[in-house]
């Protein structure tokens, strides 16, 4: 026979038991609406840089599929993955051709796609022209200056500077060099722009 000691210690262990049930369900239900709000719009972005762009994926998604098109439509890749965490997914197009791709990413409930645009550097170079005025004497044209401080150094056929001239100027500039004792047959030059790039310029 049960005493009323044991159904009292019977009836707080279930009201217990019931205490915790009802929290993990309100737990498990919040868990559950995060989940579902949070898509793959607000969890996945892209970075792009030239020919290589990387999938950010914010948060845990499970089984995903990264398909890639080509200009024309036509899938050049595809490949899955599982994601449990946040992860970064990077990509390398620089064995296909530069143009416009589509990126198609799916999981079991939904897609989102982005656009990217694959295309090589291209390399800045140092626009300077020098045109003989006289046997001594010449005219340095640089174009397309980003940025002061271009250098412009006159060296003689044996590699020694005879000359070393800053320009401060933007966008561009036309200067006259005038050389006393020196055949311009003698000298080539050196223009350096303030990015580090650099041109020789010879008048034989």
């Amino acid at each position: 026979m049960v005493s009323s000691v044991e159904k009292e210690i019977n009836f707080k262990l279930y009201q217990v038991m019931k205490t915790i049930t009802t929290l993990m369900l309100v737990f498990g239900l919040s868990y559950s609406s995060f989940a579902i709000d949070k898509g793959l719009m607000e969890v996945s972005s892209v970075e792009i840089q030239e020919q290589r762009f990387t999938i950010n994926l914010a948060e845990a998604i499970g089984q995903v599929r990264i398909s890639i098109y080509d200009p024309n439509g036509n899938i050049i890749n595809r490949t899955f993955f599982k994601v449990s965490g946040p992860q970064r997914i990077p990509f390398n197009l620089s064995q296909v051709p530069e143009g416009h791709y589509k990126v198609m990413l799916e999981t079991k409930d939904e897609s989102r796609n982005f656009d990217i645009a694959s295309y090589r550097k291209v390399e800045k170079k140092v626009m300077a022209y020098a045109k003989a005025i006289d046997e001594n004497s010449f005219n340095l044209r640089v174009l397309g200056i980003t940025e002061p401080n271009t250098t412009v150094t006159i060296y003689s056929d044996n590699h020694k500077v005879l000359l070393k001239d800053e320009i401060t100027e933007m966008g561009g500039f036309s200067k006259d060099y005038h050389l006393k004792y020196l055949k311009l047959s003698k000298i080539y030059l050196k223009v350096e722009n303030a990015e580090g790039k650099s041109k020789f310029l010879y008048f034989n």
